[in-house]
């Protein structure tokens, strides 16, 4: 997958989503999506464009559990050929569940 699938896969849901950091404006909207990359690997022999591997965690903040939006992002990602795990958690002080995975994408960085 490259990031602009990953992209088109987000605006398809049409919920709020952010690279990077959280947008002030969407801090108390659910659901919403926040991803960002923690993990480069070069690709030293690729015949592609794309030198890098390039590893994001997506996060997805909801006020219930198994919102059905989640439930559409991973079936869209499966359709794509991308099976990530995913972990939750409920965080008691915030009162919102995140669910959250790692996936790889191909980009060119340099």
């Amino acid at each position: 997958m490259k990031k602009d699938e990953l992209i088109e896969i987000l605006e398809s849901l049409r919920i709020a989503f952010n690279e990077g950091i959280q947008n002030d404006r969407n801090t108390n909207q659910y659901p919403r999506i926040v991803f960002w990359e923690y993990y480069w690997e070069p690709i030293p022999a690729s015949g592609e464009v794309y030198n890098t591997k390039v590893t994001y965690q997506v996060s997805f903040f909801s006020d219930i559990s198994r919102h059905p939006k989640l439930l559409e992002l991973l079936r869209k990602l499966h359709k794509s050929g991308m099976k990530p795990a995913v972990e939750h958690e409920y965080v008691q002080e915030e009162r919102y569940f995140h669910s959250y995975f790692a996936i790889e994408v191909l980009e060119n960085i340099e």
